[in-house]
């Protein structure tokens, strides 16, 4: 028996993945619905298709291009040679649970980790289910760690946004905001709604306040609800896997730091988990062989941006709005960076003084 903690799109993958290779697999979900509440931008690459074939049911819509902007409000645009997909979450979480189901799954909602005696896991009411091997697919707090000593010394930064009832001029572009402060996005889910936000590591309400001050000179708004969460920093030093637990996804901080997106990466890791579990491999080297070069790349160009000022980004946009350097952007995928950054640095050497800021 194999128990997975947590049935977001991570969870509800590798309940899938396993069930449909005969494996008997139990996902609990403390929420009484899959998929709620959102905490969640969407937006993924083509990269998905290499996962999941994407279906009209949860994708609502398509990217063909993006613009960043720089803090002197100048942008570069760029037309994606494979667009991007924006994700309903609900309908994408439950999509998956249906597929785990229909693979022989068995999902139990309202359900909330407690503590892991082995081998049983205490869930609340004082309810224990025998388990051979746990999976701790919870988030970023995730209560598996800190019940089997998986939890570390983890940091976080917060995501804040809006969805937003608007008028876009083109539905099919996203919009990327550079600040020494945060990073920022619009988001079209149509050509009338729009998800808008912001991650930033300090202050999140008084930037977040100023981003939308920002987004009503361009767009006038009227604001639907507010999404909010914490989003744990990559760290390569965490362990992810003891004995017969395991972490994944936003539990094992598997998330892309530069745009601190963690859909695709947490999905390959539950890939990577699957045949570790299936084939008596080690998750541990999969994982990092599989997303690992891609997540320590990101880490660095994260903390380069981090020392950014906002003078260096408005230098940064000038040096990139070349042509030779978009056409790289545009043909490879962001969540790749390591397919991106020595043939932006062949072509446009000028880029490497930028790398001091790393230190």
């Amino acid at each position: 028996m194999i128990s997975i903690i947590g049935a977001g799109p991570v969870g509800c993958y590798l309940a899938y993945l396993l069930a449909k290779s005969g494996e008997k697999v139990s996902v609990f979900e403390e929420h009484s619905e899959i998929g709620k509440p959102v905490q969640c931008t969407g937006i993924v690459t083509s990269a998905i298709t290499e996962l999941i074939k994407p279906d009209k049911k949860f994708v609502i819509n398509t990217i063909k291009r993006f613009k960043v902007f720089s803090p002197d409000e100048n942008f570069i645009e760029f037309k994606l040679e494979n667009p991007n997909l924006i994700l309903d979450r609900t309908k994408f979480d439950k999509y998956l649970a249906r597929l785990a189901t229909k693979a022989g799954a068995k999902f139990y909602l309202k359900k909330k980790f407690v503590d892991y005696k082995e081998p049983y896991v205490i869930l609340d009411k004082e309810i224990s289910k025998k388990t051979d091997i746990l999976v701790g697919a919870d988030g970023p707090q995730s209560k598996v760690a800190k019940a089997t000593g998986l939890y570390g010394k983890r940091k976080f930064v917060i995501g804040l946004q809006a969805r937003i009832k608007t008028k876009l001029r083109d539905k099919n572009a996203v919009e990327f905001y550079l600040n020494k402060h945060y990073f920022g996005w619009l988001v079209p889910e149509s050509k009338s709604i729009a998800r808008v936000g912001i991650v930033a590591k300090y202050n999140i309400h008084p930037h977040f306040k100023e981003f939308m001050r920002m987004i009503k000179k361009k767009h006038s708004y009227k604001t639907i609800c507010y999404q909010s969460g914490l989003i744990p920093v990559y760290d390569s030093l965490l362990k992810t896997s003891k004995n017969n637990v395991y972490l994944v996804g936003d539990a094992a901080c598997q998330v892309k730091p530069t745009s601190y997106g963690g859909i695709i990466q947490g999905m390959m890791a539950a890939r990577e988990l699957s045949k570790a579990i299936l084939e008596n491999k080690n998750y541990e080297f999969l994982w990092k062989k599989s997303i690992g070069k891609d997540l320590t790349y990101g880490s660095l160009i994260r903390r380069m941006m981090d020392n950014f000022s906002n003078e260096d980004y408005n230098e940064l946009l000038k040096v990139v709005n070349k042509r030779h350097i978009k056409k790289i952007i545009e043909k490879e995928d962001r969540d790749f960076p390591s397919k991106i950054i020595f043939k932006v640095l062949t072509k446009e050497p000028g880029l490497i003084k930028f790398a001091r800021k790393i230190i």
